[in-house]
């Protein structure tokens, strides 16, 4: 009778554990993919950061490719990330870009449309 009772009570707790797995599963998944929109968001950033600034001013939108991995690629066979970066013009309201560029930076992957985005200030560093 005790080895009844004790087999019910491991399948009882077998079964909880194994029911947590799909959860699990997908919270690891998407911290993976927060982490690697991170790290695209960050490249594109330091891109912007050290480029002519200039050359920042003038552009409108930027777009980016990462393939899962997140890194940087042209190959369409593999992308899975897209980052979009707008130049939307002065950070501060009601003036004109001066020294200063806001851009918005937004993430894009085939399970999640709107996977993040923020907002980084370009300054001109003189180059």
């Amino acid at each position: 009778m005790e080895v009844v009772l004790a087999l019910g009570l491991c399948a009882f707790a077998l079964v909880s554990l194994m029911s947590l797995t799909p959860v699990s599963l997908d919270s690891a998944r998407n911290a993976l993919e927060i982490t690697r929109v991170s790290k695209a968001f960050q490249q594109v950033t330091t891109e912007l950061t050290q480029s002519k600034f200039a050359n920042v001013a003038a552009m409108t939108t930027i777009t980016k490719y990462f393939d899962y991995d997140g890194n940087p690629t042209t190959n369409a066979s593999v992308r899975y990330f897209t980052i979009l970066a707008t130049v939307a013009g002065s950070p501060i309201a009601n003036q004109s870009p001066g020294s200063l560029l806001r851009v918005e930076l937004t993430a894009q992957t085939p399970l999640n449309p709107n996977a993040g985005s923020t907002t980084v200030t370009i300054c001109d560093m003189g180059y």
